[in-house]
């Protein structure tokens, strides 16, 4: 999954340890909020970017809050124009030395399916799980994330409404999995026989395909035989 997401989209922009300003780059120093792969809670502006910029340097210079960056190549200079409003931060992930970790991103996806599949085991067990075991998942639940995506409130034609800033794709990913999981008409379900995550064709469905239906069905039989034999 993991490696068609890449395929797919590229490492531009997850930024798996995110600074708590946007703007890190115009501090000394960036901050960072707890996360899996940066232990420090602060580090300098340079060496938090060498995570990013592991094999070809950018022409990046900073002393103190003092930086300079100079892009020669032409898609680099497109890129710039283009993302120009945004943090400097933003610009810079969209250039072609920009790269991320590999098991920091398999660490990220690895946390959602937990946490994803963890919110159906809950009320799927509930009525057999004991209040330790409710517990440890309500604990789980509540570990997730640690990021808040920031936003600000703007006037529209007919009502205020929220408009996010994302400055990661992780955060927006995020996001976006968070209202779905919380959503009670999500398409998102967890297969009542294999345990596969699956989109449902319509409300209602609890398995990925007519074989495990099928298969869950069967099961289910014989369960019900061989209490009924005892």
């Amino acid at each position: 999954m993991v490696l068609r997401f890449i395929n797919s989209y590229g490492f531009l922009g997850f930024m798996t340890a995110l600074p708590t300003t946007a703007e890190f780059i115009t501090y000394e120093s960036v901050y960072l909020p707890k996360n899996h792969f940066i232990k420090e809670e602060s580090l300098s502006t340079e060496s938090y970017l060498d995570y990013f910029y592991p094999f070809d340097k950018m022409d990046f210079h900073k002393k103190g809050v003092e930086s300079s960056w100079s892009v020669s190549d032409k898609d680099g200079i497109a890129i710039a124009l283009a993302t120009g409003k945004n943090p400097q931060a933003v610009t810079m992930s969209f250039q072609k030395e920009y790269a991320e970790r590999y098991d920091w991103l398999v660490k990220e996806f690895s946390d959602w399916a937990f946490t994803f599949t963890t919110s159906f085991l809950y009320y799927m067990d509930y009525d057999s799980l004991d209040e330790q075991t409710k517990k440890l998942y309500r604990q789980g639940m509540s570990a997730f994330g640690g990021i808040s995506p920031t936003y600000h409130i703007s006037l529209a034609e007919n009502a205020p409404v929220i408009v996010w800033n994302f400055h990661s794709l992780l955060v927006m990913i995020q996001m976006c999995f968070s209202f779905m999981l919380t959503d009670s008409d999500c398409d998102m379900k967890l297969c009542k026989h294999c345990g596969r995550a699956f989109i449902a064709s319509r409300k209602g469905n609890e398995f990925c395909s007519p074989k495990c239906k099928n298969q869950y069905n069967v099961y289910k039989t014989r369960a019900k035989k061989n209490k009924t034999d005892e």
